[in-house]
């Protein structure tokens, strides 16, 4: 098994979400439900993945051809009364090499994946388990978080939520969040120097 193609992720590893977001005109940002519940930063191409509510059985044959290193994003329509992750979907991700994934709807088995080391963003947990009768779709545009994501778009995680990066915008984002990091170095150094933020940044 290949990394995935083209991906760095030491580039992209050290670079705060929050920053991203910023550069990329205040988008890619998902909701404030999504939240981190194990793991550590993460990046990563994204393999998206459309499942009927409740339902596990598309993340599973998603995983079968996810690409070592990337992150498994599943538009789980937001449910939280199943869970549609848990212990042994974790188990699988790991062994194929994925890096994290992001759940819109619930999970579960946090503890047993935490101790796996993976990072799991989803909006609930539940102990409830999925369904696995209906067939969803993987490799296509998805809604998570209330924000598109496409297959390959870079999807950065750390303890403020997830970013989502356009694949199209990849390079020029890098290079704006190089300027934008230098420019609150300054601005660090100005209000440590007494001046105030209103005048830092224009704000009259």
């Amino acid at each position: 098994m290949s990394a995935a193609p083209g991906f760095d992720p030491t580039v992209w590893q050290g670079i705060a979400t929050a920053n991203l977001s910023d550069v990329i005109g205040r988008g890619g940002a998902m909701d404030g439900g999504i939240r981190r519940l194990c793991g550590t930063r993460m990046a990563g191409p994204a393999h998206t993945v459309a499942t009927a509510l409740g339902d596990s059985s598309t993340a599973h044959r998603a995983l079968v051809d996810a690409v070592p290193g990337s992150i498994l994003v599943v538009d789980a329509q937001g449910g939280t009364a199943r869970a549609v992750w848990g212990a042994v979907m974790t188990a699988a991700a790991v062994e194929r090499g994925i890096v994290g994934a992001v759940i819109d709807g619930a999970v579960r088995d946090i503890d047993e994946i935490a101790a796996l080391g993976f990072t799991l963003y989803a909006r609930a947990t539940c102990p409830g388990g999925p369904h696995k009768g209906f067939r969803g779709t993987h490799g296509v545009p998805v809604q998570c978080g209330a924000v598109v994501v496409n297959p390959g778009d870079i999807v950065v995680g750390d303890s403020d939520g997830v970013t989502v990066v356009p694949a199209s915008q990849a390079e020029d984002a890098l290079a704006a969040v190089a300027r934008v990091v230098a420019a609150e170095r300054q601005w660090m150094d100005r209000i440590r120097a007494g001046e105030a933020t209103t005048d830092i940044i224009g704000i009259e």
